[in-house]
């Protein structure tokens, strides 16, 4: 009896097939995207840690305004389990194109920071370099490349191989650097013995203790700030002795100035010496001749007297001038000695050096891919949520109504004797098979297909290529448990409630609702104006209110689904849009070498393309502050804030006003201001890019989506910085320029040889808009998904709709009501449905969409919500071709109502 009443149950699900997969494919799509998508952050967190240990990263990089010693190593490695290696370097404009390099020495015996190479190989001899691989259209392999620096032995080198480095994980960024325009384009690699210098420029240090640990995780964090603390006690201790250092090294450099200085004093004295000799016999010379033209006036008269003595008047006037420029000129070389002397003093006064220490998280473009990490769990802890609740939602109601459909059955089989729980097996067991099936193939595609998909989307971004793709227990888990609320949980409720019943009363069928009256018929006039089917349709609407919500619901969830998706897709590139187009009003920024402007500034005059220009000073900062991480920022100090409003709009955020620049402080970007929480008043602490510590005052807080700005008049730069804030860029506004055009400008401004760099704000647009790539194949995933839930909510709903009101639909056909008029009540309760879901789901997606983006924000970059008309249209449209497909279903399946069922007797 027991083996009949198993294969009763598969008898069900296969007369009953397209529930089964309906119930099997919902699980499916929540199970997928929820432990998919959350498995994304993880993994892409073990694949970096994975670089992290095969390349044996860093765990800290250290920097010194005075350079770095083997003494600063010894001083280090007395901290017990730090592995230390130096490393020498400089930043370096490379004149044929252009190109602002990070150079870095190259030894065999390194251990950290291990090189990839793509193509070629590593030097092996002192002429030959490799360089980053991004760079492999100015410099391939096999070409030749010049280094003009005095910190090399040699000038001219050879590129042997392309390279990866772990210092630079997104092929996109490469960080800051103190030539050109601030920005780094790549970096190279060169011999260490090629180097001609004894001070270093990076120390990398590891911790034995801390291999192994994950670089996101608490635990690793948490020991790497004492480690830190411990690395802050050792150095600030090297700062007096690399001060008394590098004064006797100053000193030491300084001897031959000052022995040159001295000689020269030496020589001038005798000159004074000289002139002095030379004024007194003048002088004489100068008393006799008056003497004897005395004598002569007295003999021969005066004007006879003067006449004789002319010529000795005239050498003797000639040779007071050339004593008195004489004279002149010894001034001048003692006015030179004196300046040589003060500046020779200020250079030997040597000040304190600073110690800077950045985390790994502080290398360029690894705060970008912790970020993307960061954003993908942001969305993966809202978007799937919100997905699987309405799988669940739809897959208890399609349960419930499964058993309510058998209640003649269970009443039958109860009065045959088979007892509840016998009779409970059977829809345990159908519920338990949707579940698991669904949940397997969920988390196997979810966790083995769905994030590999995302990396190789997001592949070209960064240097990794080995994408780790893992299982997470405790993914799997909730998401199997929620698989099991949703069906398993379902049956028991509806089983506890209807086996409770006799049998008697299960027999019977449930009678259906009673009608009532609703608002609309108190509405005489609109009502008299409705047909018979319309009063039908809008009595059945509010008859089964709960069926009603419940459809509007899941339609609309659906069609928020997909609209957040759209909003996503429309907001993810929204930063640079809004940055360069609303924020920075200028087209391009031209940096220049220091001291000249005349000939670039004649350039821009000149051209027809550009409309205006406003120079400035600006300068790459780092904020820094306790229990905080470190934040890059550019810092503009205008000469003439009137017309800064024409270039740069520091409008108040949240609003479309726009600020001034004031007299006094500084204008911060409100990203900046939120990571600190400052607020009005506050004060901030930066270093430039030489470490020397400064402090400005927050006067406003101002609008912006990429990076951070602070903005300053000159004045008050002068006043904080204690400098002068000396021009050194000119920010331009031109009319729109195709590529030719901007690269004929960029030529004639280097051509006046006083340009460092050309930036236009249409490429740093592009790069950003490749940077946030990644989320889009996330975005695409979450469209498709949705749009394909949404036809499985309709179709389940609809299903639902026809099997509850069966015999209703019969009594129709019965009546004489045609197909298409019996389908007509269905499908317009589906169109009020479907209207009422798609308004309803344009207001969740939005705020979906809004809630999502908070999440997603980083330090760096700022999601304004952002959903374009299309993605309304194609949200609502999508959700209307389905319902019309489901239509289309139901009006095949109407049509095989048999119209005896109508007059079976419910008894």
């Amino acid at each position: 009896m027991k083996k009949t009443y198993l294969k009763s149950t598969f008898r069900d699900i296969r007369f009953s097939m397209g529930r089964f997969i309906a119930i099997i494919l919902i699980i499916f799509m929540g199970v997928l995207l929820f432990v998919g998508v959350k498995s994304v952050g993880p993994d892409l967190t073990a694949s970096a840690q994975a670089e992290i240990e095969r390349n044996n990263m860093s765990d800290l990089q250290i920097m010194s305004t005075g350079g770095l010693t083997q003494a600063d190593r010894a001083a280090v490695e007395k901290i017990k389990g730090t592995q230390v290696q130096l490393s020498k370097g400089f930043d370096y404009l490379e004149n044929k194109k252009q190109n602002n390099l990070k150079v870095y020495s190259y030894a065999k015996s390194d251990k950290q920071n291990r090189l990839n190479v793509t193509k070629g190989h590593l030097p092996r001899r002192g002429n030959q370099v490799v360089i980053d691989k991004t760079l492999a259209d100015d410099y391939p392999v096999g070409s030749k490349i010049t280094l003009n620096d005095d910190s090399l032995k040699k000038t001219h080198y050879q590129v042997v191989g392309l390279v990866d480095s772990p210092l630079y994980i997104a092929n996109e960024e490469r960080g800051n650097t103190t030539v050109g325009d601030g920005q780094a384009n790549g970096f190279v690699y060169v011999p260490f013995a090629s180097f001609d210098t004894d001070v270093y420029a990076q120390m990398y240090v590891t911790f034995d203790d801390l291999k192994g640990k994950t670089y996101s995780s608490n635990e690793y964090k948490r020991q790497l700030n004492r480690k830190i603390k411990k690395l802050d006690n050792v150095l600030d201790n090297r700062r007096e002795k690399r001060q008394v250092e590098l004064q006797e090294i100053a000193e030491k450099k300084s001897q031959p100035a000052k022995k040159k200085l001295a000689e020269n004093q030496q020589q001038l004295s005798q000159s004074k010496q000289k002139l002095e000799t030379g004024q007194g016999q003048l002088a004489q010379q100068e008393g006799q001749l008056k003497q004897q033209e005395q004598n002569l006036s007295e003999q021969i008269g005066t004007k006879q007297a003067q006449q004789q003595l002319s010529q000795p008047k005239q050498q003797l006037a000639a040779s007071k001038a050339q004593l008195k420029e004489q004279a002149k000129q010894l001034q001048q070389a003692q006015s030179k000695i004196t300046a040589g002397k003060q500046e020779l003093q200020e250079k030997t006064q040597v000040s304190k050096p600073t110690y800077l220490t950045d985390k790994r998280a502080d290398l360029p473009g690894f705060s970008d891919y912790a970020s993307l990490s960061d954003r993908i769990d942001a969305i993966a802890n809202i978007f799937p949520v919100f997905f699987f609740f309405i799988a669940i939602l739809i897959t208890f109601t399609t349960m419930t109504r499964m058993i309510t459909e058998d209640r003649r059955q269970i009443g039958t089989l109860l009065s045959l004797g088979y007892s509840k729980m016998e009779i409970s097996v059977k829809y345990i067991l159908y519920a338990l098979l949707t579940a698991v099936v669904g949940t397997i193939l969920g988390v196997l595609v979810g966790s083995k297909v769905l994030p590999p998909v995302v990396f190789k989307m997001t592949g070209a971004m960064y240097i990794f290529q080995d994408y780790k793709s893992l299982f997470y227990p405790q993914l799997i888990v909730l998401a199997s448990l929620a698989a099991l609320l949703a069906t398993v949980g379902s049956v028991i409720l509806v089983l506890f409630r209807d086996l409770r019943e006799k049998p008697m009363n299960l027999l019977v069928e449930k009678a259906p609702k009673a009608g009532k009256r609703i608002l609309m018929e108190k509405i005489t006039p609109l009502w008299k104006r409705l047909n018979f089917t319309q009063k039908i349709t809008f009595r059945n609407l509010f008859r089964y209110k709960s069926r009603m919500f419940l459809t509007i619901f899941g339609i609309a969830g659906c069609t928020g689904l997909m609209l957040a998706g759209f909003g996503l897709n429309d907001s993810i590139p929204s930063p640079g849009t809004k940055q360069y187009t609303q924020i920075d009003r200028y087209q391009a920024m031209v940096t220049l070498k220091s001291g000249q402007k005349n000939r670039a500034a004649q350039v821009l005059d000149n051209s027809d393309q550009v409309s205006g220009k406003l120079p400035v000073r600006m300068e790459q900062v780092t904020f820094r502050q306790k229990d905080s991480s470190n934040q890059e920022a550019s810092l503009y100090a205008i000469k003439d804030p009137k017309k800064l409003s024409n270039y740069i709009s520091l409008n108040k955020p949240g609003k479309k006003a726009n600020q001034s620049l004031p007299k006094k402080g500084a204008v911060v970007s409100q990203r900046l201001a939120q990571t600190y929480d400052l607020k009005k008043g506050d004060h901030l602490r930066f270093e430039d890019e030489k470490g020397r510590e400064y402090t400005i005052k927050l006067a406003k807080i101002t609008e912006n989506y990429v990076g951070h700005n602070v903005y300053l008049s000159s004045d008050y730069y002068q006043e904080a910085i204690g400098k002068k804030a000396s021009l050194n860029s000119y920010l331009v506004r031109s009319q729109k320029m195709t590529t030719k055009q901007q690269d004929r400008l960029a030529k004639k401004l280097a051509d006046t040889g006083q340009v460092l760099n050309t930036n236009y704000t249409k490429d740093q647009r592009d790069k950003l808009e490749k940077s946030v790539q990644g989320m889009s194949a996330i975005v695409v995933i979450f469209i498709v998904l949705s749009g394909t839930l949404a036809f499985v909510v309709l179709y389940n709903l609809t299903n639902i709709n026809i099997s509850e009101r069966r015999r209703e639909l019969a009594t129709f056909k019965v009546l004489g009501f045609y197909n298409k008029e019996v389908t007509m009540f269905i499908v317009r309760e589906n169109i009020i449905f479907t209207i009422f879901g798609i308004l309803f789901g344009f207001v969740i997606g939005w705020f979906l969409n809004w809630f999502i983006l908070i999440y997603a924000s980083s330090n760096m970059m700022v999601f304004p919500v952002v959903i374009k008309w299309p993605g309304y249209v194609i949200s609502a449209v999508m959700t209307v071709i389905f319902s019309a497909i489901v239509m289309w279903v139901t009006h095949r399946k109407l049509k095989q109502i048999d119209m005896i069922s109508a007059l079976n007797s419910s008894e």
